[in-house]
């Protein structure tokens, strides 16, 4: 712009100046024309010369068809100026809308690139969040629902627990009293009980090793006890239900063991009534097998 404007007053300096020659140049010619005859005349004694005179108004519309030729050069060169600045003008400010556009979408689409990213993150933080939080779920739930077995089996367990223990407690106040149990020394003998049962010797030795290979199962280390022997004293249920045990002679540290396996015991039923008869009080000599 400031190029096409410095171009313009040159231009305009030029016309003013080619005007300004002009004028000067016609006034020379006119005055000429003027003062020329009579000089002529004065030189020559008064003798007649045909000379060729200029019009002034010849000069001046000659002068006027150039001015009016000048100016409208001018006013074309000029106009071809201006049109000239008004495209270049135009292809600038067009030039320039282009590139605020470009930079306009440009500056459009990182945003948009710099969203999608941000969606992009963020979505797959949630996701990892979410897998995070499941797999949490997923362990707490185990935990839960094995604390919960856990605790069933412990509740079940005890409940068992106590119920034997009130099953043998019941047992006990009705069968383990005075009359019931004989003192140690009256308690008749094997064969004793054998006759007055029924049952046979073989029969009555096999449910005795029926009831030590149970209080031997319990042993943690029966080798250890090798040798060594205790007396038993033993009440049982019908159905096989240790109702008492006690020690009554033999190795201290043997009877000890032997008491708490037998209490841990699960010991068959009687194979037939006749031998409970002879094993519901009855002692028994027992080593570890």
């Amino acid at each position: 712009m400031l190029k096409a404007t410095e171009q313009n007053d040159k231009f305009k300096r030029a016309i003013i100046l080619s005007i300004a020659l002009h004028s000067v140049l016609i006034a020379i010619l006119i005055w000429i024309s003027i003062h020329q005859p009579q000089e002529s005349s004065a030189g020559s004694g008064g003798s007649s010369v045909d000379a060729v005179m200029i019009a002034p108004s010849a000069v001046v519309q000659q002068y006027n068809r150039q001015q009016k030729t000048y100016a409208q050069r001018a006013q074309h060169q000029a106009e071809e100026h201006r049109q000239k600045q008004a495209a270049e003008q135009q292809r600038l400010a067009a030039q320039e809308a282009a590139e605020v556009q470009q930079r306009e979408q440009a500056k459009q689409q990182k945003l948009a690139e710099e969203e999608e990213e941000a969606t992009s993150a963020q979505a797959k933080t949630a996701a990892e969040a979410k897998k995070q939080a499941e797999v949490e779920a997923k362990k707490t739930a185990v935990a839960k629902a094995k604390a919960k077995a856990d605790q069933i089996a412990k509740n079940k367990a005890t409940s068992q627990a106590k119920k034997q223990s009130s099953d043998v407690d019941v047992l006990l106040g009705g069968l383990t009293n005075a009359k019931n149990m004989p003192k140690a020394g009256s308690a008749p003998t094997g064969v004793d009980k054998a006759k007055q049962s029924g049952a046979s010797g073989a029969e009555i030795d096999a449910y005795k090793a029926q009831i030590s290979r149970a209080i031997s199962n319990k042993f943690y280390d029966a080798s250890s006890y090798s040798s060594r022997t205790c007396d038993l004293r033993i009440g049982l249920a019908p159905d096989g239900l240790l109702i008492s045990v006690t020690a009554v002679g033999g190795d201290p540290a043997l009877c000890q063991a032997a008491v708490s396996a037998a209490k841990l015991a699960i010991i068959p039923r009687p194979p037939s009534p006749q031998v409970y008869e002879v094993f519901k009080n009855a002692t028994l000599g027992f080593s570890p097998q």
